[in-house]
């Protein structure tokens, strides 16, 4: 498949303005049409900043579940101290690559020739299969000045993986109990090789948009970037600011004794601000802290936990891939209930954080492979493999009121009725509470004349 219009639309971003600009600075604009009559639409967010016809840095963002707005209010923090115009996908989400590159491929060619755009400040970002998607598009596209991956690393598919053609900044960010987090972790070693510039950035939380505040610090991290590329200039207060605050957090982590985070911090410091005074003597800290014994061992248990979850995942992942085609019997899932429980009870419930978060990671890897290959088989028509998705899901969590909804969202979107009314029953048993946003789901409106819909949401 060819993305000539893709490659096009990206080089050439400073036509006339094509569409009236929406005024309104500062608020978040939700459905505007990529065109007009248009069933595509994006969220947009111009900063109180934002001058039309002075040139802006843009992001193009990608949500898993095509949700504007979602997408859109964790940037608009940085959005705001950068000048950074935003615009959201409306219809881009998970699922094969061709149909979502011919969306973007549509929204660029909306949007480029609309706003007042830095053609050489294009950014992509997004969350999960969105930030897939977004190393994708810069993949195939050297307009693209930085990818902001948060939550996943890479496409699936190693042709659309970066190489040395590639040039483009990428900042990695991920929360110490997303499924993902080892996988993140992994992008550096590519990235590494190839050389490109990266940075990456961890919080404590689970598969989620990360908070607005580290999304700053990511393009904090941009700026810099953009900065060394002689793209911007930084006023000397501003880079002063940015040191300062990056010293105090490496010389916090150092004080309260956490010396891995803490050299991570320092090093970050001599990558970032390698020509400012005093980084000198920051090179000799680092080494110092590299020989004491607790930054060894600290060190050493990082790579036993990341040894141990690489081992259990590729476990699951193996058996998983074993018994789907052949489809499950009673003996194979007490195997995973045997194996999930060993994994609560050694790791998930461990006295160290480490291994809590990883044995975390585990349940919930096997929780997205099973959701995610149950929703793709039943679209593939393949009944038995998605039989066998289901029964493992409500083997990981019979009485979770959200895996009904997402089994009954799998059903209805295939017009299998019946199912999906049964489980939205289980959903509602099981303790959920919110009928509207039953009502208002999209893959059940052709549910809504359905007397036993009706009757299930009147009796619950």
């Amino acid at each position: 498949m060819k993305y000539t219009v893709f490659y096009w639309c990206l080089l050439c971003c400073t036509l006339a303005i094509s569409q009236e600009l929406p005024q309104t600075l500062g608020v978040l604009k939700d459905s505007i049409e990529i065109f007009p009559d248009s069933p595509e639409s994006y969220t947009l967010y111009l900063p109180s900043t934002y001058k039309e016809g002075e040139v802006s840095p843009i992001v193009f963002i990608f949500d898993p579940a095509a949700r504007g707005k979602a997408g859109v209010t964790p940037f608009i923090e940085a959005s705001e101290k950068y000048n950074y115009i935003l615009i959201c996908s409306n219809n881009a989400k998970n699922g094969p690559y061709g149909p979502n590159l011919q969306i973007a491929d549509r929204l660029f060619k909306s949007v480029l020739p609309t706003y007042t755009i830095d053609e050489k400040r294009i950014y992509t970002a997004g969350f999960s299969g969105g930030s897939r998607l977004a190393a994708t598009i810069a993949v195939l596209s050297n307009a693209i000045q930085g990818v902001i991956a948060c939550g996943a690393g890479f496409s699936r598919n190693p042709l659309y993986f970066p190489t040395s053609r590639n040039s483009f900044s990428y900042v990695g960010i991920v929360g110490n109990r997303d499924m993902n987090y080892l996988e993140m972790h992994k992008t550096k070693e590519w990235l590494t090789t190839f050389g490109l510039p990266y940075e990456m950035l961890f919080f404590p939380g689970e598969h989620q948009w990360p908070p607005s505040q580290v999304l700053v610090k990511a393009f904090d991290w941009l700026q810099l970037q953009a900065r060394n590329k002689g793209l911007v200039t930084i006023r000397e207060e501003a880079l002063n600011t940015m040191f300062t605050e990056s010293l105090t957090t490496a010389t916090q982590y150092e004080e309260e004794g956490h010396l891995q985070p803490a050299v991570v911090a320092y090093e970050r410091i001599l990558n970032n601000f390698s020509d400012h005074e005093g980084v000198d003597s920051l090179g000799k800290k680092v080494k110092k802290l590299k020989r004491q014994k607790d930054y060894r061992k600290a060190l050493a248990a990082e790579k036993k936990v990341a040894d141990l979850e690489d081992t259990l995942s590729t476990k699951f992942m193996k058996r998983f891939n074993e018994e789907v085609f052949r489809g499950g019997n009673d003996d194979d899932f007490d195997w995973w209930r045997s194996n999930i429980k060993m994994v609560q009870n050694k790791y998930s419930n461990n006295e160290q954080v480490t291994f809590q978060n990883m044995g975390f990671r585990i349940e919930r890897q096997i929780f997205a492979l099973s959701i995610e290959s149950f929703t793709s088989f039943l679209l593939e028509g393949k009944e038995k493999e998605a039989t066998y998705a289901k029964d493992l899901l409500l083997v990981l969590s019979p009485n979770n009121p959200f895996v009904h909804y997402q089994l009954a969202r799998g059903y209805a979107r295939n017009n299998l009725q019946n199912k999906a009314i049964e489980h939205i029953e289980h959903a509602l048993q099981s303790g959920w509470k919110d009928k509207d946003y039953l009502r208002n789901t999209k893959e059940f409106t052709s549910l809504k004349t359905n007397k036993e819909f009706i009757r299930i949401l009147n009796d619950y």
